[in-house]
């Protein structure tokens, strides 16, 4: 340990000189243009967000393969860039609204409103309007579907519970007084979106099955239209409302679905390797609209691209092998980083160390510019201190401001990085941290700041390069 901080002492002062020479000479690789041509392949509207296993995201990890391929890396294992693994999925299928002999439309007459299938029912429909305590105490609700009004599409549980307290099948529920909230409410959700996991999908058997459908269709149900309806407040006037008989039937489609990491190394002088990883999934959509993941993490994927790029046109072979890991699966919950963690033994790699990108295309409120979040510095100082080294070339501010804040704040923990961490590996992730876009359809390429993020990629470059010399890093 104090050879390694004699030889720190020793970089910090004869550094700086070798470290401008060593920036220019990547600048045809390391720039804005070739940058600002990755995330615009990434954030395309073409790959709709891409969702873990959908179709765009199987569009980029195939751009990235052949970015890897063309940068002369070897694959994973040799035979494929991809590294596959299983996961569950689970959508709707025919969901089904029949009033009497008319069948009602899917996302445009009804959205169907629950976390587990309806199996099939065929039963009366009982109007109770607003939930009034003297209708639903003194109404048979058992095994009947109740037709009731709300004010608001979000604030209509306690009435729910209440309703199924009485025995019902299944809610319809419907907001007479706003007639445009349904077309609101159709237009937030995704009627193709798919729910993956990695555990197979539990439904419970006592969930509250609920559609909600466009008030216009109010009389389609009971020959009355909802203002005449709105008004009924009494158990003598809802008894008067004449029963419909109503058949539905909600089922989901489970599956076995597959995704992959995206991996190529560069074979260094020995076994021992450094691991770059960024995840390239995203959340897929909001509604109708595409949520492209510009900075979230489409800037952390193209830096991974660039930076394989770099080191592979490097003419000397480097001390320890690094690994170029794009991971998927990410956003629910690390999988495609926790899947390679758990899988080391099927690589000949000897992993000493992980450097992490995700999210370095933006700012936050706190800064105005020239700043990098730094995760895992206080974990592991001796990583940390290499990184101070790199930056006395680029000259960033390094923000440990995350480091110990609990919640959405500890990203130590809600990153790939920890699947490297827990299993005490060093680490350093690179972040600029949240902004009001993050998660949102307005997370776009326009807003990245490219003179900020080529700072951020060259300095994570020159960290990479004194990881991957042994004579500069011991992670004993």
């Amino acid at each position: 340990m104090r050879t390694f901080y004699l030889l720190l002492f020793s970089l910090f002062f004869l550094g700086s000189a070798a470290q401008n020479s060593e920036l220019k000479n990547v600048s045809a690789t390391i720039n804005i243009k070739t940058l600002k041509k990755h995330i615009s392949v990434l954030a395309a509207d073409s790959l709709n967000g891409r969702y873990t296993t959908s179709e765009g995201q199987k569009k980029a990890a195939n751009y990235i393969r052949n970015e890897f391929n063309k940068a002369g890396l070897h694959p994973y294992n040799d035979t494929s860039f991809y590294q596959t693994f299983s996961l569950w999925s689970w959508r709707w299928g025919k969901c089904e609204l029949k009033v009497g002999d008319i069948l009602l439309q899917s996302y445009k007459d009804f959205i169907y409103r629950c976390n587990s299938p309806l199996d099939s029912i065929n039963t009366d429909c009982v109007f109770v309007g607003y939930g009034e305590d003297d209708i639903i105490n003194n109404i048979d609700l058992q095994d009947k579907v109740a037709f009731a009004f709300t004010k608001s599409y979000s604030n209509y549980y306690h009435l729910a519970y209440r309703l199924k307290s009485k025995g019902v099948k299944a809610i319809i529920l419907t907001n007479p007084k706003d007639k445009n909230s349904f077309t609101r409410l159709v237009k937030s959700e995704d009627p193709d979106h798919v729910n993956v996991s990695k555990a197979k999908p539990f439904f419970s058997k006592t969930a509250t099955r609920i559609y909600i459908v466009n008030p216009s269709l109010t009389k389609t149900f009971f020959n009355k239209n909802s203002n005449v309806l709105s008004q009924i407040n009494t158990l003598e006037e809802a008894k008067k409302i004449k029963s419909q008989i109503i058949s539905a039937n909600c089922p989901a489609i489970v599956e076995k679905v597959k995704t992959e990491n995206v991996i190529g190394y560069l074979k260094g002088k020995s076994d021992e390797t450094i691991v770059i990883s960024a995840h390239y999934d995203h959340i897929g959509k909001k509604g109708s609209l595409i949520c492209n993941g510009a900075d979230d993490n489409a800037s952390g994927t193209s830096a991974l691209i660039t930076l394989a790029n770099t080191y592979a046109q490097q003419t000397e072979i480097p001390d320890r092998s690094i690994l170029f890991l794009a991971t998927s699966g990410e956003e629910l919950g690390l999988l495609g980083a926790l899947h390679f963690a758990d899988h080391q033994q099927e690589l000949p790699f000897d992993i000493k160390a992980n450097l992490n990108i995700d999210m370095i295309g933006r700012r936050d409120s706190t800064h105005k510019s020239n700043y990098i979040y730094i995760i895992g510095g206080k974990e592991y100082p001796v990583l940390d201190s290499l990184c101070n080294v790199a930056n006395k070339k680029v000259g960033l501010t390094l923000d440990y401001g995350y480091a110990g804040r609990s919640s959405f704040g500890n990203i130590l923990n809600l990153s790939d990085h920890y699947a490297f961490h827990k299993q005490g590996i060093p680490i350093l992730g690179f972040f600029n941290g949240l902004h009001p876009d993050y998660h949102k359809p307005t997370d776009t390429i326009d807003k990245i700041e490219f003179d900020e993020m080529l700072k951020r990629v060259q300095l994570i470059y020159l960290t990479g390069n004194l990881l991957v010399n042994k004579q500069s890093y011991s992670n004993n």
